[in-house]
């Protein structure tokens, strides 16, 4: 009982004690009738005990009300607040079980949460998102609209729906609710990346520059994150010179192709798409000069490829010999583009050259195994093996193990070929021969690629 009802029910006896003391003191005058109306009469003591009666019984009735609503009150609070805290256990049991990797049994726990609250919103979202990863879009889906129907203002179910509808494959509606989002927040520079991450994913490059542009103005420069957007941007635009020039329009791919290495000369696809651009414009030197910039620029060896390639293409080996000397002449360490001179002379039979050159090499690189085949493959021949040479070539021919392997700098995938971006992790400019050295390639004269991340 509250303090103020306790003074009002005291001060109420008080009054009572008071009145009796009255009524007696002053019995004759009490006892004297009061007329009423249609001829009746009452005592004046039973009219005084009345309004007093009344007048005592309002406050204690409404005391005693208040008293009993705040009790009732506290009893729905406290049932409420177990009842939250059963309901939150049990979600946390789910999520534990999901963590565990118990999946169904998680989701158990989670269901039984909705069953004592439907409108409960982490359980809704963290059921789609099991269901997604079960492969069950539909069903996902569903949990992650009622989830969005509980708290319409709130963007996370719609980025929920925007995962949901991408695994399904569905980008429209992908696309659609990504709209929704930046409806409620147009400068929300997280659905602008998602949207720029979703047209890229299926090659929609101008319209994913169009939303790279808006993150760009979003963006700050001085959040690590959001200076590295500025690499998305540069891939978005060398896949657009790249697409320019698979359509014929080879002259915009080079005007294009020249104002990315303008803002980032260690673009390193983009100097091999200039090259290639220009040669298919016929300008045949000037695409050698831009491989030849790009091995000055970036170090990287893939231009010698390149070169090499360009020049016995054309059946010019003596051309190609000089491009690769040319590259060893400008490198400051030259183990990298010696080798591939050294290579390219076993290529054109010249063996005397080759081992002259590749045995220059021999302690510079702890794991070689082409240098070292090649080695072999000249020794042999240069004491006549003939057979041995025969089934050399054999292994030559079936294995290829002239060529080289390459490697993603980003995710350590392996290829064959070299790429201008990585088929695993999707990142550009990260694919470099693996030619491991006993000194970092830094010293060798090959400057690091950067990683232009998806």
């Amino acid at each position: 009982m509250k303090v103020r009802t306790l003074l009002v029910l005291i001060a109420a006896l008080a009054a009572l004690l008071a009145f009796v003391s009255f009524y007696q003191t002053n019995n004759t005058i009490l006892a004297q009738q009061i007329l009423l109306w249609g001829g009746g009469t009452i005592s004046v003591g039973l009219t005084l005990i009345a309004f007093f009666g009344v007048g005592l019984a309002i406050p204690m009735f409404v005391g005693l009300s208040r008293e009993l609503l705040s009790t009732i009150e506290r009893w729905r609070h406290g049932k409420a607040a177990r009842k939250a805290e059963e309901i939150e256990e049990e979600y946390s049991r789910g999520l534990v079980a999901i963590l565990e990797g118990r999946e169904d049994e998680g989701l158990g726990h989670l269901r039984k949460v909705l069953e004592w609250d439907s409108r409960h919103f982490n359980t809704l979202i963290k059921i789609g998102e099991v269901l997604r990863a079960q492969g069950k879009y539909a069903e996902a889906i569903e949990y992650h609209r009622k989830a969005h129907n509980v708290k319409r203002d709130n963007t996370r179910p719609l980025y929920a729906l925007v995962e949901d509808h991408e695994a399904k494959g569905d980008m429209d509606r992908a696309r659609t609710v990504l709209g929704q989002i930046i409806g409620i927040n147009k400068n929300s520079i997280a659905a602008w990346r998602k949207l720029r991450s979703l047209h890229m994913k299926e090659n929609n490059w101008d319209q994913a520059l169009e939303a790279h542009e808006r993150v760009s103005k979003l963006s700050d420069p001085k959040n690590p994150r959001d200076a590295a957007d500025k690499r998305f941007g540069l891939g978005i635009r060398y896949e657009i010179a790249s697409r320019l020039l698979g359509e014929g329009k080879t002259k915009e791919a080079v005007s294009g192709l020249r104002r990315l290495l303008k803002d980032d000369e260690q673009f390193i696809p983009a100097h091999g798409k200039l090259g290639e651009s220009l040669r298919e414009l016929g300008q045949e030197s000037e695409a050698v000069q831009a491989w030849y910039r790009g091995f000055e620029r970036t170090g990287s060896p893939i231009f010698l490829t390149m070169l090499e390639e360009h020049y016995l293409g054309r059946e010019q080996p003596l051309a190609a010999i000089e491009a690769l000397k040319r590259c060893v002449g400008q490198a400051v360490k030259d183990t990298v583009p010696r080798f591939y001179l050294g290579k390219l002379y076993f290529r054109l039979e010249m063996l005397d050259d080759a081992l002259s050159v590749l045995s220059s090499l021999e302690g510079r690189a702890t794991y070689a195994p082409t240098l070292h085949y090649l080695l072999g493959r000249i020794h042999e021949r240069r004491n006549n093996h003939r057979e041995a040479t025969s089934e050399y070539r054999k292994v030559i021919k079936e294995m290829d193990l002239v060529q080289l392997e390459y490697k993603c700098l980003g995710c350590a995938a392996s290829t064959m070929e070299w790429s201008h971006r990585c088929t695993e992790c999707g990142e550009w400019n990260v694919i470099e021969v693996n030619f491991r050295e006993e000194i970092p390639l830094e010293d060798l004269g090959i400057a690091p690629a950067p990683i232009y991340t998806r």
